[in-house]
């Protein structure tokens, strides 16, 4: 199986290889590369047909440039004598994770299942025209966490409620969340208010993909009929947002470089009061505080960034059923629920459902689900990669204040248009 490193959490996975050999009397071998190494390795090995590796992992990027390439799942899901060792149970998947993730029409990898919210079920799914080309199981979502200890302290209430007139609480507005920041910055005890992760990558422009969804617009970024849905108003308001914060003094210095291992970083080494990022955190052992964890601010709407690995099987494979066994068997609750000690981030409703209080991560699990059911992801391009980067550079342009995030967007725009024509759109 090809799998990536930290990025899918490797390590929950790993940790079941010993009961897999147990259950299925296979020894799984694990090729585990790092981000860009694994890219390039699923690319070249589809390229050249390979049949080396049963499973590989799939980022949600790069799956229309790939459908073609994985197996169809739906008559592997349909046939009961498949589905006894780890039942797939689709329905039983978050709606919007699998369907963003795994769902797909490989004749136009850029459709969209029509109704993204409605339980899944193999047989609607064929009839709307798509299949099924994985299982989700790892799922990562933008997700605030905070110092609690901060919030709750009584002086810093006291000063709150005599600088502003009201209560201080966790942010539920992105105008809160500013007010918020400007707050608990005191660069003279080395803390800030909160952390933008405005470097040149995909971070940056997965900060705009939520600001975007959340100020009323269209937070895949491009729509299906290939008109670009960031250079609106609703984009300039969501960017004009972002540069005002990310120049506002709020943020830790060097953010306008940042991304997201930085940021978690700055949060922490006690360096942030809140940040925004896709896993749980923890303190430094030299700070002494807690964490609490809430979804990300809503202005209009909410729509927090979001995308999810796959285990898919490889169409070349000689061992397909063997393949859609093992990956229904990995991803099915019960195994989901293990890897939670592992930190996992689950796919599947039942496994939040299930998650006790006193799990040590309970909070950020019930966070985390909440925000799952309501993400937006990317838009579905075989050059996504080229796409985001162009973004993230406006993004960067527009925190720097390098250029204003009207000029940015429209920058912008122009080298997508370009990309999208040379990607044969």
């Amino acid at each position: 199986m090809l799998y990536t490193t930290d990025e899918a959490n490797s390590a929950a996975v790993a940790s079941l290889v010993p009961k897999f050999k147990e259950k299925l009397g296979i020894d799984l071998k694990i090729d585990n590369q790092p981000y860009d190494a694994l890219q390039q390795k699923v690319f070249s090995e589809f390229a050249s047909s390979s049949s080396y590796y049963d499973i590989v992992v799939v980022d949600t990027p790069w799956a229309p440039a790939l459908v073609q390439n994985l197996e169809p799942l739906t008559p592997y899901i349909q046939n009961k004598d498949l589905n006894t060792i780890g039942d797939a149970n689709i329905g039983d998947f978050i709606p919007k994770v699998f369907y963003d993730t795994a769902v797909y029409n490989a004749e136009s990898p850029i459709k969209r299942y029509p109704n993204e919210t409605e339980k899944p079920a193999p047989d609607a799914i064929k009839t709307a025209g798509f299949d099924v080309y994985g299982l989700p199981i790892q799922s990562n979502v933008a997700v605030m966490a905070y110092r609690s200890d901060l919030f709750n302290d009584p002086q810093q209430k006291e000063n709150f409620k005599a600088k502003y007139g009201k209560d201080l609480k966790v942010p539920e507005t992105w105008d809160e969340y500013a007010q918020t920041a400007e707050f608990f910055t005191q660069p003279d005890k080395n803390l800030y208010g909160t952390t933008v992760m405005a470097g040149v990558g995909d971070w940056a422009t997965d900060d705009f993909k939520t600001l975007l969804a959340s100020f009323g617009g269209n937070g895949h970024l491009v729509n299906e009929d290939l008109s670009l849905a960031f250079d609106t108003p609703e984009g300039a308001k969501a960017l004009s947002y972002y540069a005002k914060l990310a120049q506002s003094g709020h943020v830790p210095p060097g953010s306008t470089s940042a991304d997201w291992g930085t940021t978690a970083e700055s949060f922490d080494n006690g360096l942030a009061a809140m940040t925004i990022n896709y896993h749980d955190l923890k303190l430094a052992d030299n700070v002494k505080g807690s964490i609490g964890y809430a979804p990300v601010p809503k202005a209009d709407a909410t729509g927090p960034h979001f995308g999810t690995w796959m285990l898919s099987v490889n169409k070349n494979s000689k061992n397909k059923e063997w393949a859609y066994q093992a990956i229904s068997w990995l991803t099915a609750a019960e195994q989901q629920t293990a890897m939670t000690e592992k930190s996992l981030h689950p796919s599947r409703s039942s496994v939040y459902s299930a998650i006790k209080d006193d799990h040590p991560l309970a909070a950020f699990y019930e966070t985390l689900g909440k925000s799952l059911e309501v993400g937006v992801g990317r838009a579905r391009l075989t050059n996504y990669t080229e796409v985001s980067h162009e973004i993230a550079v406006a993004v960067n342009n527009a925190a720097r204040g390098s250029a204003s995030p009207e000029q940015a967007l429209k920058g912008a725009a122009d080298k997508i248009s370009t990309l999208l024509k040379s990607a044969g759109y």
